[in-house]
């Protein structure tokens, strides 16, 4: 390497240059100090090869996060790449695309949040966006192109958690009612014994066995897999399930699914949700939706008296996760003595 003084119209400068991969190169700073310490930076760099820090990159943050997210699609489940697709697209891209990886640091995040806040980001979609861009920039700054990455210790948004209001019973029996086929029955009945959406298009007759469900898989994008945190469980049918099930076996149940398709093969869940449920939910005379018959399974059990290991069990949960669900109905539940399990305020 070496330093050359050469002058210019606009005055003195130094050009620094060196020879790297075969080919020349060279870098012009503006005063002797700067170059020095230039020279020792790039002979440091040199000297540990592909393990030396980089500079703070130039590259646009957009074209940087088009090669994060074709190297990610190509592991991430299917439902992690749409999702990100779509939060790069509408909430990133166009606000910080632009800028050059070195020039976005925390004061930019913090004010970046801030204006898609103001543009009516709602607080779970402002979370999930900082998510995306969180995970972006940390390959960045693993990667050398930024020192670190400015969303750690950032927070979230803080936001109110919806009522977890259980359904009156007279409406399960409505909904059950208004439903046009012995399959959307079953359906239902699934929904209010606890089972997520994905695990009901997945359930398969024999996982219906001597009055227990056997919860073990779930259909994501028309592909079976195991269920959501990978927690299989096997629960007892409720009532209004057992008396669903009688009634298709009466009327003759056929093929692998318990609740296929119109034409055979997975149910489109949104689809059921829009056409049947929606039609059903109008003459029922109720908003509900299908996962609220989730939360009633899981206040149901709570009121029963079951413990907090038994609840989060059934639900599919860690103890951890129902908990901050459902803290305001299990500080009501009765214990077995009858009483509830906190004094009333």
């Amino acid at each position: 390497m070496s330093i050359h003084k050469r002058r210019t119209k606009k005055g003195v400068v130094y050009d620094v240059r060196w020879r790297e991969a075969g080919k020349n190169l060279s870098a012009v700073v503006h005063s002797r100090a700067d170059a020095v310490e230039f020279e020792a930076r790039q002979q440091r760099r040199l000297r540990m090869g592909a393990h030396a820090p980089d500079e703070p990159s130039a590259m646009r943050l957009e074209d940087f996060m088009d090669e994060w997210f074709r190297s990610g699609a190509a592991v991430w489940e299917g439902t992690t790449t749409r999702s990100r697709g779509w939060l790069i697209d509408r909430w990133i891209t166009p606000y910080l695309g632009d800028m050059a990886l070195r020039d976005i640091g925390r004061q930019v995040v913090r004010t970046y949040r801030a204006e898609i806040v103001k543009d009516a980001s709602p607080p779970t979609n402002t979370n999930n966006v900082m998510r995306c861009l969180s995970a972006c920039l940390g390959t960045a700054a693993r990667d050398g192109k930024i020192p670190g990455n400015p969303c750690v210790g950032l927070g979230v948004v803080r936001q109110t958690r919806p009522d977890r209001n259980p359904l009156e019973p007279a409406v399960v029996k409505a909904l059950m009612k208004a439903m046009p086929t012995e399959r959307d029955r079953i359906i239902t009945a699934l929904a209010a014994n606890g089972l997520r959406p994905a695990e009901i298009v997945a359930l398969r007759w024999r996982d219906l066995d001597a009055g227990m469900i056997d919860i073990h898989e779930s259909v994501q994008d028309r592909e079976r897999r195991p269920v959501k945190n990978d927690r299989p469980r096997v629960i007892p049918h409720e009532a209004l399930l057992d008396r669903t099930i009688a009634a298709a076996v009466v009327a003759g149940r056929s093929g692998d699914l318990v609740a296929p398709g119109l034409r055979g093969g997975y149910l489109n869940w949104k689809m059921w949700t829009r056409n049947v449920w929606g039609g059903a939910r109008e003459k029922a005379g109720t908003g509900a939706v299908p996962y609220d018959l989730r939360h009633t399974y899981a206040s149901t059990l709570i009121m029963r008296g079951e413990d907090l290991l038994t609840v989060a069990y059934k639900m599919g949960h860690t103890p951890r996760v129902t908990l901050q669900h459902y803290a305001a109905l299990i500080g009501k539940a009765p214990t077995r003595s009858g009483r509830t399990s906190r004094k009333a305020p």
